[in-house]
């Protein structure tokens, strides 16, 4: 009898990561792409548009402000609404506005467009992170998340091809390059919200496409949970902010989020000042860690999976990322920042997986829907802070090198966080015992 539960839960396991996993990590992909293709664009808008550095920093960060005020109450109301019909709700409305992203024409347009993605792409991973909790059991889901996560550097990477051809498009139709990268790349995320909403299902109880045991191993397989039982009420959201495990995990995911995504915003022109070498060569450093990156999260999501632990990969991988920042704001010469560029994508796979591995393994239900939330939403806030500072330095001082020594001084205090963490787990497990 155990055999064939085993049996069917593994039957139903395979049909849900093939139907699940390629749709939502599509649409994650398409989000992370119209979140920082500005980076590619803002190499011909700024310059179009009359933008200094500190402008586009603003109107980067915007997104992130915007994100990070409406992420608890977007992950509240999926809740309410259902994950498939609010996660479809959100791809539909940020691919319309990532388009209209090509009509901006002055600092405001600019500043509100970028504001108003932000509005519409909030929850959008958080609310992810806790659908995949409803289908995939503890010891398989770092795989679950490690395979979605994929999408981050591999939209690192597809920018990394695409961008300068579609820039190449200047003139046609009337239209410069970084009006057809917007047009181009902010449509899909329209097509994949809408087959979100007819593929998926909310849970494996509700997929006709599972037969019935399978749909009942699923949910006991789901529902056996290892982590001890939560001490407070789910709708005790004050409950959620005082548990420290949230506290540390939101300060790692905060710093580690605003460095990366406030480097990659700048990518294409950090690299080409620091190296000296055209969009063209660039562009190929960035697909090169894109795909480190992509193959690294997989690898850590099936090794930490079969481990049954995850903090030793997060430790090692902020080590590795705090290194190759600094190395890279040394800038020894061309080839060393580009290897120390791609070295950083390895780190950074790593730490992304894990962490959002851990999420998942130290909270569960309504807490996990809030605590993420709660954890996405102040580390985007540090998200909107940084790239302004960034931006502002570079006019400040005519040059990124000086901003980037901020990188690895931060995330040292990631190490830390991810130190104090993996101790408040070791003092847990021993009082449990």
């Amino acid at each position: 009898m155990q055999a064939n539960s085993e049996e069917l839960t593994s039957s139903a396991l395979s049909k849900a990561s093939w139907r699940i996993l390629p749709l939502l990590g599509i649409g994650y992909l398409i989000a992370y792409m119209d979140r920082v293709n500005v980076s590619f664009a803002s190499t011909q808008m700024n310059a179009d548009l009359g933008f200094s550095a500190t402008v586009y920093g603003l109107g980067a960060g915007l997104f992130y402000l915007a994100y990070s005020l409406i992420e608890i109450p977007s992950n509240m109301l999926l809740m309410r609404f259902g994950a498939r019909t609010w996660l479809a709700r959100i791809m539909i409305m940020w691919g319309l506005l990532a388009t209209a992203m090509m009509f901006v024409r002055t600092p405001m347009h600019f500043y509100a467009l970028r504001f108003l993605l932000g509005l519409a792409e909030a929850g959008f991973f958080p609310g992810v992170i806790y659908y995949l909790s409803k289908w995939f059991p503890t010891r398989q889901r770092g795989r679950a998340v490690g395979l979605f996560y994929l999408a981050n550097p591999l939209a690192v990477m597809v920018m990394g091809q695409i961008s300068v051809p579609l820039l190449g498009l200047d003139g046609m139709l009337g239209l410069r390059g970084w009006q057809w990268l917007f047009l181009i790349e902010g449509l899909p995320a329209v097509i994949v919200g809408l087959a979100v909403l007819i593929w998926l299902r909310d849970s494996p109880v509700e997929a006709q496409w599972l037969s019935e045991g399978e749909r009942a191993s699923l949910k006991a397989a789901v529902d056996d949970h290892p982590s001890l039982h939560e001490e407070h009420s789910p709708q005790e959201f004050l409950s959620i902010l005082k548990d420290r495990r949230v506290q540390l995990l939101t300060l790692i995911y905060l710093v580690t989020l605003s460095t990366s995504t406030t480097f990659l915003l700048s990518a294409p022109a950090i690299l080409m000042e620091l190296t000296a070498w055209k969009l063209p060569a660039v562009s190929t450093i960035i697909f090169y860690g894109g795909l480190v990156g992509a193959i690294t999260m997989f690898l850590t999501g099936w090794i930490t999976d079969r481990r049954g632990e995850r903090y030793t990969a997060l430790i090692v991988a902020l080590v590795l990322d705090t290194t190759c920042y600094l190395i890279v704001a040394l800038a020894l010469s061309p080839q060393i920042v580009a290897v120390a560029f791609v070295v950083a994508m390895v780190g950074r796979g790593m730490q992304s997986t894990a962490q959002a591995a851990l999420w998942t393994d130290v909270l569960r239900d309504r807490r996990l829907a809030i605590g993420a939330a709660t954890i996405s939403s102040v580390a985007n806030m540090g998200v909107f802070l940084l790239p302004f500072a960034f931006g502002y330095a570079r006019d400040a001082t005519g040059s990124y090198h000086i901003g980037l020594f901020a990188f690895p001084a931060l995330h040292v205090f990631a190490v830390l966080f991810a130190l104090m963490l993996w101790r408040n787990a070791a003092i847990v497990s021993r009082t449990a015992a």
